[in-house]
């Protein structure tokens, strides 16, 4: 894996760089679907694409996935996953927390993968086994167990089936959490809880293949990523309720709130 890790590393900074020359040159904000919150620029696709044809060039013929592009991952044992600008509304709206994300999966996991900032210019990085890092040096989640000492990224979302239980959530973080907040941009969100900068991630709707690393980078920094039932997430392209936390403890206590 050392040469896609290191291809990875290469590719995710130059993009990253690329996001940023790309935005200053021209920017063109556009919504998916005709919704007005599903935000797309004119700098996703093109990074989509320069991250898409590093990929072809070095190793031809492997299936790439990208949230800016058609096709699922079902049946694909091995696939790349792109997602150029993770946190597009707040890259658009010039809020310095968003990432280029580039992970490669095998057998349903990712196995390595980066998530760069290139505002600050942060890069977490992954092999699995090998360990989780944040420009170079190893990261490890909090210990932290107890709602009330828990620094806590709330996204709910918009589905309505999930608005009650988020609102809920919310009410009670208010009253018994150490701080709750939301940040915007899920590769990122939970790269903060592998670095231990926070302690638990939670959001109503996650599309988790195109971060998959984030999810991997998670647990290999001793935390983990559950569904709503307490299970481990699988990767899906399909959106989902996810709760990360740095100890079980800490998600038993969120998932015990009604």
């Amino acid at each position: 894996m050392q040469n896609r890790y290191d291809f990875i590393i290469s590719t995710v900074t130059e993009a990253g760089e690329l996001v940023l020359s790309s935005k200053e040159k021209h920017l063109e904000i556009s919504a998916k679907g005709g919704d007005s919150r599903d935000v797309l620029t004119n700098v996703d696709l093109e990074v989509n694409i320069f991250v898409t044809n590093k990929i072809k060039e070095l190793f031809p013929g492997e299936m790439i996935y990208s949230e800016e592009t058609e096709g699922g991952i079902a049946g694909q044992a091995a696939y790349w996953s792109i997602d150029p600008i993770d946190g597009t509304s707040n890259f658009a709206r010039n809020i310095p927390h968003y990432a280029t994300v580039i992970s490669y999966i095998e057998n349903g996991e990712a196995v390595v993968g980066a998530i760069y900032n290139p505002v600050t210019r942060e890069l977490y990085s992954f092999e699995k086994e090998k360990g989780a890092f944040l420009d170079g040096k190893p990261i490890r989640v909090t210990d932290i167990s107890a709602l009330k000492d828990a620094y806590i990224l709330l996204h709910i979302g918009r589905k309505t089936e999930v608005r009650e239980w988020g609102l809920n959530l919310q009410k009670y973080f208010l009253e018994h959490a150490k701080k709750n907040t939301n940040l915007g941009s899920s590769a990122l969100d939970l790269a903060f809880l592998a670095s231990g900068r926070v302690d638990a991630v939670i959001y109503g709707t996650m599309t988790t293949a195109d971060i998959a690393i984030a999810t991997a980078l998670v647990r290999e920094a001793g935390g983990e990523v559950y569904d709503i039932a307490g299970a481990p997430i699988t990767l899906a392209d399909t959106p989902q309720q996810i709760i990360g936390t740095s100890t079980r403890a800490l998600f038993d206590g969120i998932a015990a709130i009604k």
